[in-house]
């Protein structure tokens, strides 16, 4: 599933496009000033960027070099500012798309769906962390050369998981990433979804005597979950 930083100060919209995008597949993290943003503790890693320009502290121009320093991910410009100059500013900086306030909701979807369609183009398929190889266009993933016949959750955990080691994932970004809406402080759907897995997990490796190294989720009090990968020189 992929995540979505929205910086906007129109409290409403900010939460009506969070609302939406959150019905179509994406979670977000929304800011309402560039010192939200900044003063932010990072949870999840974006896989795109809508800022808005006309900030209450700031503006989204100035804002923009310090996004490109701290992700990698596609940026978008989302404004009421509709002038030709303006546009081409954004677009100069760097951004991908600069879209005018308003925007048709389906339309900023079907932007956003295109964007990111041609990151994960652009981006390599295979990905590795330590003895894990994960294939993100196959949705695999294998330990030690070993293929861990994950299902898509199992999957979205563990890639999850791979994406911010060696920080932990606390369960409400786990639970919002994975179910894909909001944690409200009861559903036990995520922690299932972990037990399940380490459980399949542990029967894998107890089954494969010739492998000396094991893959696990471990829980860290207060913080979340995170991978635990003993490898042979760890034994």
């Amino acid at each position: 599933m992929n995540h979505i930083y929205l910086i906007e100060d129109d409290v409403k919209l900010a939460k009506l496009i969070q609302m939406f995008l959150l019905k179509h597949g994406y979670t977000l993290d929304v800011f309402n000033s560039v010192t939200a943003y900044q003063d932010h503790q990072a949870t999840f890693i974006p896989s795109l960027i809508i800022c808005d320009v006309m900030l209450p502290d700031g503006n989204g121009f100035e804002l923009f070099k310090q996004l490109q320093n701290e992700h990698t991910c596609p940026i978008i410009f989302l404004t009421a500012l509709d002038s030709n100059q303006s546009q081409i500013k954004g677009l100069n900086l760097g951004a991908c798309d600069y879209l005018v306030k308003p925007i048709m909701p389906n339309l900023l979807l079907a932007k956003v769906n295109a964007i990111l369609r041609q990151s994960t183009i652009n981006n390599q398929h295979i990905s590795e962390y330590k003895q894990l190889t994960l294939d993100h266009q196959n949705k695999t993933i294998s330990f030690a050369k070993l293929d861990l016949n994950l299902n898509e959750n199992e999957y979205e955990i563990v890639a999850f998981l791979v994406k911010n080691a060696p920080h932990p994932v606390s369960r409400e970004v786990l639970f919002q990433h994975v179910i894909g809406r909001e944690y409200d402080g009861l559903d036990r759907a995520i922690d299932l979804k972990v037990s399940r897995l380490r459980k399949k997990l542990t029967a894998l490796f107890n089954a494969s005597y010739e492998l000396n190294c094991r893959l696990d989720i471990k829980s860290v009090r207060g913080k979340g979950y995170c991978l635990d990968i003993q490898t042979a020189s760890d034994q």
